[in-house]
Parts: structure tokens; sequence; C-alpha cells
């Protein structure tokens, strides 16, 4: 089992991890933590701890960066960045309120974007 896929079922079991420097905290329901859980966790202590710190660095620049609106490049649609995940998520202008589309065409028109 990878890093990866640990933390995946690790969060599906609303087992939560955190990073301190080398400190790996564990808050987990009670009776979550099965033996094979705790020596997978041993195992892949410094992966798991590259991977908090990679993910939070990422939402940190997510953050930073901010909510930001504009055309997609599939006609109809406009691109959303979300600020508390990083991830960008396409929306049909038909989907969209005004403001969203209002927002759109000012970034458009200040980046002097071609549609």
């Amino acid at each position: 089992m990878s890093a990866g896929t640990l933390l995946e079922e690790l969060r599906e079991r609303d087992i939560r991890l955190e990073a301190d420097g080398l400190m790996l905290h564990v808050d987990a329901p009670a009776g979550a933590i099965t033996e094979e859980l705790r020596s997978a966790l041993r195992e892949h202590k410094r992966a798991l701890i590259r991977l908090l710190e990679r993910e939070r660095r990422r939402l940190e620049e997510a953050d930073r960066r901010g909510l930001i609106i504009k055309w997609s490049r599939e006609p109809g649609y406009v691109s959303l960045h979300d600020p508390t995940t990083g991830e960008w998520h396409e929306i049909a202008t038909s989907d969209c309120p005004p403001w969203v589309l209002e927002d759109a065409r000012a970034r458009r028109r200040r980046k002097g974007e071609k549609r």
C-alpha cells in the first residue's frame, strides 16, 4: 500500500493526520486504529508527513490566489478557482448567477483575452 492510498483510507475512516515537523499526530475515533493500520502508519510515516506538507503548501497557495473567475476554454462554460481546495471547476454559464458572468467579462477585458 502506498502512502497516498493509506492517507485516502484513513480519511474514509474519519482518521485525521497532522504533520508537525517530524511528528505525525493522529486523531481517530475510538477503535478505528487497527494493528494493521498502526503498522502501516509506522511504515509510511515519513512519506505521509511529506504528503501532508505538500498538501498544506498547495492549500496555502490556493488561498493566496483566492477566488478566480474566468472564461473556460470550453464554449458556454466559466472556470472557477476554489480557494479552499485549489481545484478548478467548470460551470455552465446557464447555471451561473449574473455576477459570475460579469466578473468573467471584466477579467477578459482587463487581461485582453479573446473569446
